[in-house]
């Protein structure tokens, strides 16, 4: 295993925030902040796949709509 997830020790983080510094299991993966601005998000492999729908968005939070 690599690094755990930073909510679920017991469970492989296999997605890194950059802003947060946190790695996320498949579970925990969204972004958990998209209205605040973070300078990485362009290159940010959580946003990404949530967009495509490959990952869901955190509960009680829309994804970002692009502007």
């Amino acid at each position: 295993m690599r690094e755990p997830c930073y909510r679920h020790p017991e469970v492989e983080g296999k997605f890194y925030c950059q802003k947060d510094g946190n790695y996320m299991c498949q579970e925990c993966s969204c972004c958990h902040t998209p209205r605040v601005y973070c300078r990485f998000r362009t290159a940010c492999t959580i946003d990404l796949l949530t967009k495509e729908g490959e990952l869901t968005p955190c509960e009680g939070q829309e994804t970002r709509e692009a502007g």
